[in-house]
């Protein structure tokens, strides 16, 4: 399945650039962005995605002229995150 299927069409209600850091932080930033309390947040994000491999996999991604190819689309904590090597959107 094609990722841009899965992609909402509506306005995310949160963006979060990724600056040089691992995705994981902007996924992180963009959930807090989205009302998200990492705090209360169960479950945890660790729960749900091995963060080494999505750090690494974006950081290749970000080393590649082809790095507008990647979008990984994830449900977490009741909202839906795009996640780009340059960027988080979070939808409801």
């Amino acid at each position: 399945m094609n990722a841009s299927n899965q992609i909402p069409e509506d306005l995310p209600i949160a963006r979060t650039a990724v600056d040089d850091e691992a995705v994981t932080d902007a996924l992180l930033r963009a959930a807090r962005r989205a009302h998200v309390d990492l705090d209360e947040a169960d479950p945890q994000i660790y729960d749900q995605i091995d963060a080494g491999a999505l750090d690494a996999l974006t950081a290749h991604g970000r080393a590649t002229e082809a790095a507008g190819d990647f979008v990984l689309v994830a449900d977490l904590w009741g909202r839906t995150f795009v996640v780009r090597p340059d960027a988080v959107d979070v939808y409801p």
